[in-house]
């Protein structure tokens, strides 16, 4: 595999279909690899992912670059030399949109803040890139925003061409690695200049929008996330059918959303706040009734279907009482609260041992508090509960 490939990506990135003729077909690792004489799938690198299809029906699972010839990774053998291509085009023009998006971003970035970007990637769901910067605003991000809006609108041309490697500027050339003969630039119609190998659309209204969906601190940059053209419109429909389910329940418009937010977060807050008071003195009594009817030091409760965050409460009031040990189970759920004021009275950790050990099923804790999920029958449970107690030295006073 040592002649090099023709990449027609990079003149005719729309190009759907096409044939070629394989030169060399190699199994690595149980792996088919063809190298081909021309080709319309784009291999990975520069942050963009490989294109994927089909060669001759086969599917294309991967596709790389090695000194200037690109491997194309198949499902299976091809025995034919003349074979049809036929890429994924729908995912082919996303990443020719988010491409793009990057660069134009990339450039508005630095033309407003002066903010370089340090590198790219074109994810499945998001896109990011990050910026030598050590944090952001909103502001900064609306303006950012504005323009690049502006910029689509005008709907200006994306170029692509390639230059002897001895006629560029040195400081154009600072992200290459190699030194090849030729070097390809994408130039976006009075905004930017730079050398890449990905693909590209023709128009920059064919990005149709770019949105930046946030960003964070990565190590000592900002790495920011934005999606372009269908990506963004289905954000924007998920987004606005949410604002929209929202708006039903409070019987305001969808615009009022946000300024109507305030006052029913207020107000949920404050809900919130006195339920729990509420609930606190609730379960602070149900805790004083079981200690009340509890005939030793032993306390066993059994409900079809209490929530286990009650339950777990309702012990550790208990045991916060002091000389007390609980098992409280949930039919439904088939799970046991066991609990302890001490360790020296019921080792809880010891008694969820044994439990697992004979019966299986999950569980954690600690020595005097922990979780037991297992099917264990009544007549089980009262046959173990007194050796379990025994074992774990509790005393009935």
């Amino acid at each position: 595999m040592n002649k090099m490939t023709k990449k027609i990506f990079e003149h005719d990135p729309y190009l759907k279909e096409s044939w070629a003729t394989i030169r060399d077909t190699k199994t690595v690792n149980g792996e088919t690899w063809v190298a081909l004489d021309q080709t319309i799938f784009y291999p990975e690198g520069g942050g963009q992912p490989a294109d994927l299809g089909t060669i001759d029906g086969i599917p294309v699972l991967d596709v790389q670059i090695n000194d200037n010839v690109v491997l194309h990774k198949l499902a299976n053998q091809i025995e034919k030399s003349r074979v049809k291509l036929e890429i994924d085009f729908p995912r082919r023009f996303d990443h020719m949109q988010h491409h793009t998006g990057q660069h134009l971003l990339s450039a508005v970035w630095l033309e407003f803040f002066g903010i370089r970007t340090l590198s790219f990637h074109l994810g499945k769901e998001v896109c990011t890139i990050d910026l030598q910067v050590d944090e952001l605003n909103e502001e900064q991000i609306q303006q950012v925003e504005a323009k690049l809006s502006h910029y689509i609108f005008e709907n200006r041309t994306v170029e692509n061409y390639q230059l002897p490697y001895e006629e560029i500027d040195k400081e154009k050339l600072v992200k290459l690695k190699d030194k090849p003969k030729f070097v390809r630039f994408i130039e976006i119609e009075g905004i930017d200049t730079s050398t890449c190998c990905g693909t590209h659309v023709r128009m920059l209204g064919e990005l149709g929008l770019v949105k930046i969906l946030g960003w964070e601190k990565n190590k000592q940059n900002v790495r920011l996330s934005f999606v372009c053209g269908a990506r963004a419109f289905s954000f924007f429909q998920e987004v606005y059918e949410a604002v929209r389910e929202v708006s039903k329940k409070l019987n305001i418009p969808p615009t009022l959303v946000k300024e109507r937010f305030s006052g029913f977060y207020t107000g949920h807050q404050l809900l919130k706040r006195n339920h729990q008071k509420l609930y606190e003195k609730e379960i602070h009594n149900e805790a004083a009734t079981i200690i009340s009817e509890a005939i030793n030091n032993v306390i066993e409760v059994s409900w079809e279907n209490k929530p286990l965050q009650e339950m777990k409460d309702l012990a550790k009031i208990i045991i916060e009482a002091g000389d007390k040990v609980v098992i409280f189970h949930n039919k439904s759920q088939k799970t046991w609260i066991l609990a302890a004021s001490s360790s020296k009275l019921f080792h809880v950790g010891n008694c969820l041992q044994v439990l697992k050990e004979r019966f299986g099923g999950k569980g954690g804790g600690n020595a005097v508090f922990g979780q037991w999920i297992g099917d264990v029958s009544q007549e089980t449970w009262l046959a173990i509960k007194e050796e379990l107690l025994h074992a774990t030295k509790v005393h009935h006073d």
